[in-house]
């Protein structure tokens, strides 16, 4: 199939943008054309507006690792609407990959992105969800920290906002790292009380507040993405109100709420 130029940017320094449609008209120049000197790395972003139409691919060529991981980042967290410092641990990871065959994909009016790579994969993901273990050499580290820590520091930070993060192995070797947040839930029934877990939220941050999501789920023993799923139902409610660092304080609504239970 003919992929043709739609639009084309350049922006300073060396990074080399193409965006395009399919089914565009074929007198249009070649995305072949665009090329930079030495090795250059590749990462293309697929923005998927609507269901029955074709993504919008934008292709970010340069030079520098460095250079590309932001220009990706930037771009897709324009897209997106997932937690901006997970999104940014996850493009970085595609260094591990030497960003072959690269693919940034946004789904779901940006409440869901998915990075893949056709590099040597993950061999155990679960040990990759926990800080400490990693496969960054001095190459990386001079790159992006490479500590261990940013699927870890990532899967956590989406739980606390009620979305989840997964790693899979990519068709055909590679690894695939989705992360979705929920859309704002539908009203629920007024006349049902809190869940267990929201009463018990309420009462501790009657107790100490602001609270962070981590520091509520280490308290009550309960896992941080119940904690954040339950956070965000209560923000909808209008009982929980949350600070620009994800601190979380009663609302005058939720501390009447609270003056019942008890």
């Amino acid at each position: 199939m003919h992929l043709s130029t739609g639009h084309r940017s350049a922006e300073s320094g060396n990074v080399a943008l193409v965006a395009w449609r399919f089914q565009m008209p074929a007198d249009t120049p070649d995305t072949a054309s665009v090329e930079l000197p030495g090795h250059t790395y590749v990462v293309r972003i697929a923005l998927h507006r609507a269901a029955l139409e074709p993504p919008v691919i934008t292709e970010v060529r340069d030079i520098a690792p460095a250079a590309i991981i932001e220009s990706v980042f930037s771009r897709t967290a324009q897209m997106s609407s997932v937690p901006p410092l997970a999104l940014r641990e996850v493009v970085e990871n595609l260094i591990h990959a030497d960003f072959r065959d690269a693919l940034v994909t946004v789904l779901d009016a940006g409440r869901t992105v998915r990075v893949s790579d056709r590099g040597p994969g993950i061999t155990d993901a679960r040990r990759a969800m926990e800080p400490g273990y990693t496969t960054a050499d001095e190459a990386v580290r001079a790159v992006v920290r490479g500590a261990g820590s940013g699927l870890a520091l990532a899967a956590g930070l989406v739980a606390a906002e009620g979305g989840l993060l997964e790693v899979e192995d990519n068709l055909g070797g590679g690894t695939v790292v989705t992360i979705t947040v929920d859309a704002a839930p539908a009203p629920d029934d007024p006349s049902t009380g809190p869940s267990d877990a929201q009463r018990r939220l309420l009462a501790l941050l009657l107790e100490m507040s602001p609270a962070h999501p981590e520091t509520m789920a280490r308290e009550l023993g309960l896992p941080l993405g119940v904690v954040g799923r339950e956070l965000v139902l209560m923000e909808h409610r209008g009982l929980v109100a949350r600070f620009a660092d994800g601190g979380r304080v009663l609302t005058e609504r939720g501390a009447a709420i609270v003056a019942t239970l008890f």
